[in-house]
């Protein structure tokens, strides 16, 4: 009886310490939990005004993060693995892809390609290339791999964080599905070139070192395998739940459920198969979306909701967290490049790439402007962070994050009235309509 006692005694007490620390950790879990949910009951209660506002949700949710977290109140601790945010940050980039390609108008796109094909193969290489030259200027110390890898990093856009401008309705469809496809396939085009300055930006042994063939078959694989994957994946799973919608086997409430599977499978067997899952995701949506009509409406709803709900608390824990971890190591530089990178490095290439396209300089200009820099960004620093050790991390941490905070107030800033006011314009009238041209 004495040695049951004991018995019951030492489970009792591994009870008592197993609820302890899941109450301790409940506790730490719980505070920022309820801010977010704080966060979404006022931007929701407060939207439609939001909306037409110089305040957007990505800086309501990343302020709220860095006035409650370590570096403001210090209402609460937030530790993050940095795999996990990976992890999370890649998932919800995929849906966002996924649910933007899907309520885009394929036919038009293929009609109207012109724009978005020069903002990918001839702004973005451009955009890279300036941003290491502009890099080594302002940071001498830097190699240029890392200068390199800086551009690379910040080269993607995020049109969630311009949502006014591939939202509205006054501006014409053509310039907004051209902002909507650059920044749903430069994702992808870019992660090659992160990893490859990120594997140059760090000592390797000499044994390690890896040729230009790896690198030119590692790209080539990417995309190739990414946009087949993506566009069976999404067609052929499309048509299925087409098929099987018709004939009235899904039920109810799993339409919506059964239509994130195909977005999350396009995302994730692209990457087994050794393709671009973010590529894959966004040619995924785009056929899903020429195949399954009927669900692609639909789809497009709720993987919004839930993609910026991800994407929202991502940016409160870049706030929180990322944001003060690189504060210390903020120089004047810093916030030089990350100007220089949302204006003239950016901006610059654009109009160089869309020339002679005949376009007006207002809309150039637009598009050129709104090339914001939040959730890949994030991402591929997370990601070079994970596969390299560089002696200038720190540093390249600031750059990548003090221009994803600047990027986040400008653009959510500029978003609302700069869409008013260019949709209003001559130059936005004029076109409207694709221009002849022999580009």
């Amino acid at each position: 009886m004495i040695g049951g006692k004991r018995g019951y005694c030492a489970i009792g007490a591994q009870w008592r310490f197993a609820a302890q620390h899941y109450w301790k950790a409940s506790a730490l879990i719980a505070e920022p939990l309820i801010i977010i949910a704080f966060c979404i009951f006022f931007y929701g209660a407060f939207s439609a005004w939001f909306s037409k506002s110089p305040i957007s949700a990505p800086m309501i949710f990343m302020g709220v993060g860095l006035a409650a977290g370590q570096a403001g109140l210090g209402l609460f601790y937030l530790d993050v693995d940095n795999h996990v945010l990976e992890g999370f940050g890649e998932l919800t980039l995929g849906l966002i892809l996924f649910a933007d390609a899907a309520s885009t108008n394929s036919r038009n796109l293929i009609r109207e390609n012109r724009i978005p094909k020069r903002l990918l193969l001839v702004s973005l290489p451009l955009t890279v290339l300036l941003g290491a030259i502009v890099a080594i200027f302002v940071f001498p110390s830097l190699s240029w791999q890392e200068a390199a890898l800086i551009a690379a990093i910040l080269a993607p856009t995020d049109a969630a964080l311009g949502q006014a401008v591939v939202s509205s309705k006054q501006v014409p469809e053509r310039i907004r599905q051209a902002i909507l496809v650059e920044s749903g396939l430069n994702d992808g085009l870019a992660l090659p070139a992160v990893l490859l300055f990120a594997a140059l930006a760090f000592s390797v042994m000499p044994g390690e070192t890896r040729g230009l063939g790896y690198w030119l078959t590692f790209t080539g694989q990417q995309i190739v395998v990414g946009l087949v994957v993506g566009a069976i994946a999404g067609g052929g799973l499309g048509k299925l739940i087409h098929y099987a919608d018709g004939k009235g086997w899904v039920a109810h409430e799993f339409r919506n459920l059964s239509s994130l599977g195909v977005a999350v499978m396009t995302l994730f067997l692209a990457e087994l198969a050794g393709g671009n899952g973010f590529i894959a995701a966004f040619v995924g949506g785009l056929v899903f979306g020429s195949f399954c009509k009927r669900r692609a409406g639909a789809l497009t709803n709720f993987v919004e909701e839930e993609g910026q709900l991800f994407a929202l608390i991502i940016f409160f824990i870049f706030g929180a967290v990322l944001l003060p971890a690189a504060l210390e190591y903020f120089t004047v530089f810093c916030v030089l490049y990350a100007l220089l990178s949302l204006t003239i490095i950016r901006m610059a290439p654009t109009a160089l790439s869309l020339l002679d396209l005949k376009l007006k300089w207002p809309t150039i200009g637009f598009i050129g402007w709104f090339g914001p820099r939040g959730l890949a960004s994030i991402l591929f620093l997370l990601i070079a962070i994970d596969h390299e050790e560089m002696g200038r991390l720190t540093e390249i941490e600031a750059v990548v994050y003090v221009t994803v905070f600047l990027s986040i107030v400008l653009h959510g800033a500029t978003a609302a009235p700069l869409s008013k006011r260019y949709g209003e314009s001559r130059a936005a009238r004029a076109d409207a309509d694709e221009a002849p041209s022999n580009a």
